[in-house]
């Protein structure tokens, strides 16, 4: 007995010995870019996988992984998983494994774990088992990316409604945040902010007349005291339901109108699911006292997303606000799984999808939402020029962000398409002018319309409005400033994804074009005179717009750069809140982070501020009713760009490399005090934060994933500074650009702290 006993004391002694040796297993799982794959159905047959690497390791990185995929959970930990055993692979690739086992079948449940070794070389743990369910794997598509609704098990014997290759959309309940008696006995409801919803009620009827078995409801999104604006203005909403009622106590549902789509290629929710529309406010006009309101829930409807994947706060409450305004529209704007923005369309638009979805990458661990509307958008474009090359800034953000490629080789032919090569003169510059809009290259590009139209920025005459105030009096002209800045961007992204999917004849082709097309644009477009770029050939004048694109496309010299910027600063917002992505974007990029910062804190009537100050708890479709006063709607979230602004320009964290395996973390921080962030990434979550005494020291905290290395940047205090690193000062810090340089920071935390030296 007692050998028995030490044999089993033994085998605890050596069980224990290897787990203190090993790292906790892989966490952020990831299958077809879902981190809830067993939510969704799953059409392709050879599924790729991804993990973070759960070390705590200082500056461990990933040496090999081994995956295991089975039927069962059962199989899944024994010997034979029967579909797939990856063995001991010597890679650090953690992100976009193709699966390589025995074919999968359709509508069928699948489960999968992974390990890892690390520098150290020992193996983690296993990590936790994820669930896929594949749904049709040959189906037939009217586009590549199709992605169908489709009935799936609730594990309890029902059926509920979900997407192939999303993740599902459902409803979350909001109780009342205030709840008001009037003196005329309306009850006036306020659930704090707007959303996509429909409400559900619990109501006791005392036997009334037959004249008041209808309850009369008002749903609207503006307030002016304790009741809801009537007459809210432009597109703002405010509508008026029947409810009819029964004598005792029932739970009601306010079925709202379903959406009639006046778009060709509007978004409509499944019959099966309860219609929606934006509000924040109720009224409900209580008929004599005898109904009693026992329960009423705005049924909130947006995709599956995590609350605590993000965070910012700063010393500046302003822009605390701005944050919070612009995350909340990212995710509130994701009520029909894909980004189509605005109850009056409900229709995607490339420019509006590009921005909401480098918001929800900042925001949200999410890719298949943004990969879905990219797909869509290729097959089913829209009329604005520029909003064609939005095509190629949404495939080249999707794989930056995921370091995948499939999007670019599905649709490589039709990127191409896209950069509107085929509009190109004899001058070496685009217009859509010039007759050579054929109706062979409208079907290259999927566009279904008569023509395009440039844009320039918001709103256009199209919609009746005069474009002085959006577009600072823009002089359209054939040949276009801003849609040739456009061109040129198209040209160098399809440069860079030529390169990603090895086709290096077309690489060198775009990198050439493009160059050639940057030294006509700067010869056609800049007047060296005034230092600063006019709207088009034979215009004299020169809007923000005309310098602020080719400023972010990175088509101003070094010489030419501080005329243009001094130019752009003197215009103040004098572009629309889809131009002022591109503003804060150049803005920063030239180093004018404290300028950037006055703008997004900013009180005019042209800001972020301003729509909180109005009312609005989404970002809304202009600066102000004013500026649209037939159309503007308050839930677009295409003028939440703050959202990845803020953590990709202010706090100064990008990919380097695709796939977030290299990073940079350029903070230009302005006259912020100190500031904390968490942004999520494909490979883990960045931590950063910092404080600093205006020109006398700047310290910086920074945790870096497990397989990510980092170039830091650091702003100089003064013309000698001191540098230390976790505790230890470095001589002789490498300086460029006013910036202190450090390369190839490994992963774990980190401090740096620069201090001026008298």
């Amino acid at each position: 007995m007692s050998n028995i006993k030490n044999i089993f004391l033994a085998i605890i002694i050596s069980y224990s010995y290897n787990c203190a040796g090993q790292q906790n297993g892989p966490t952020g799982l990831l299958c077809e870019l879902l981190s809830h794959p067993e939510l969704s159905a799953i059409t392709n047959p050879t599924p790729e996988f991804g993990w973070i690497v759960n070390s705590t390791v200082p500056g461990d990185y990933q040496t090999a992984y081994q995956i295991v995929v089975a039927p069962s959970p059962f199989l899944l930990n024994s010997a034979n998983p029967e579909l797939w055993d990856s063995g001991k692979i010597l890679t650090n690739q953690s992100i976009n494994i193709q699966y390589g086992g025995k074919p999968l079948s359709p509508h069928q449940s699948y489960w999968w774990k992974v390990r890892t070794w690390g520098k150290t070389g020992t193996s983690s743990l296993w990590s936790e088992p994820q669930k896929f369910i594949t749904s049709e794997l040959d189906a037939q598509r009217q586009w590549p990316g199709e992605s169908k609704w489709v009935k799936m098990s609730d594990g309890k014997g029902g059926q509920v409604w979900t997407m192939e290759n999303r993740h599902p959309i459902s409803y979350h309940d909001v109780v009342p945040d205030r709840i008001i008696t009037r003196n005329n006995g309306i009850l006036f409801y306020d659930f704090k902010k707007s959303a996509f919803s429909y409400l559900t009620l619990n109501i006791t009827s005392k036997s009334p007349k037959r004249e008041e078995f209808i309850l009369k409801i008002r749903v609207g999104e503006k307030a002016v005291g304790d009741s809801i604006d009537q007459k809210p203005g432009g597109g703002i909403i405010f509508q008026t339901y029947d409810l009819p009622i029964r004598e005792g106590s029932h739970d009601y549902d306010l079925k709202i109108p379903r959406f009639v789509a006046e778009y060709p290629h509007s978004q409509n929710l499944p019959a099966e699911l309860p219609e929606v529309i934006p509000f924040r406010y109720c009224e409900i006009l209580l008929p004599n006292g005898a109904i009693k309101v026992n329960q009423i829930i705005q049924k909130a409807l947006y995709y599956l997303n995590d609350p605590e994947a993000s965070s910012f706060s700063c010393s500046n409450e302003k822009l605390n606000a701005v944050y919070n305004l612009c995350k909340y529209s990212t995710i509130a704007n994701t009520y029909n799984g894909d980004y189509a923005n605005s109850q009056r369309e409900r229709m995607m638009y490339e420019a509006d999808c590009y921005i909401q979805q480098m918001c929800h990458y900042s925001v949200d661990r999410e890719y298949a939402i943004g990969r879905y509307s990219a797909e869509n958008l290729i097959y089913h474009a829209t009329w604005p020029t520029e909003w064609i090359c939005h095509s190629l800034f949404m495939a080249w953000a999707d794989y930056l962000n995921t370091g995948n490629t499939r999007l670019i080789k599905e649709y490589y032919k039709d990127l191409k398409a896209k950069t509107l090569i085929a509009l190109e003169t004899e001058n070496g510059l685009i217009s859509t002018l010039t007759g050579l809009q054929t109706k062979e290259f409208l079907q290259s590009i999927h566009f279904n319309g008569k023509k395009l139209v440039d844009i320039v920025d918001w709103p256009s005459e199209m919609q009746g409005i005069q474009p002085s105030g959006e577009r600072d009096n823009h002089e359209l002209k054939t040949y276009n400033t801003v849609v040739n800045a456009f061109y040129y961007r198209s040209l160098v992204l399809m440069g860079r994804m030529a390169k990603a999917v090895n086709n290096q004849a077309d690489a060198d082709l775009f990198d050439q074009k493009a160059q050639k097309v940057k030294t006509i644009f700067n010869a056609q477009f800049f007047d060296p005179k005034k230092g600063i770029y006019i709207d088009g050939i034979g215009s004299q004048h020169s809007s923000i717009q005309s310098n602020m694109f080719p400023l972010a496309f990175g088509l101003v010299s070094n010489e030419s750069e501080k005329s243009v910027v001094k130019f752009i600063k003197s215009r103040g917002m004098a572009c629309g809140v889809y131009g002022a992505n591109y503003l804060m974007e150049g803005l920063y990029d030239a180093g004018e982070g404290q300028y950037a910062l006055d703008l997004l804190t900013s009180e005019t009537d042209r800001s972020w501020l301003n729509m909180i100050r109005t009312g609005a708890t989404m970002t809304t479709e202009a600066w102000d009713v004013k500026y649209m006063p037939d159309l503007m709607g308050w839930s677009h979230a295409w003028s939440a760009s703050p959202a990845h602004i803020i953590p990709r320009k202010l706090m100064g964290i990008e990919p380097t490399e695709p796939g977030f395996g290299k990073i940079i973390i350029k903070p230009q921080p302005g006259d912020l005090t100190q500031a904390t962030l968490k942004l999520p990434t494909i490979r883990g979550e960045i931590l950063c934060s910092f404080k600093q005494e205006a020109g006398v020291s700047f310290e910086i905290n920074i945790t870096i994933p497990a397989n990510t290395t980092a170039k830091v940047s650091l702003p100089e205090m003064g013309e000698k500074n001191s540098l230390t690193v976790d505790g230890q000062l470095v001589l002789a810090p490498v300086v460029d650009s006013s910036r202190i340089i450090l390369e190839d920071v490994a992963s774990g935390p980190h401090q740096f702290r620069v201090q001026r030296m008298n």
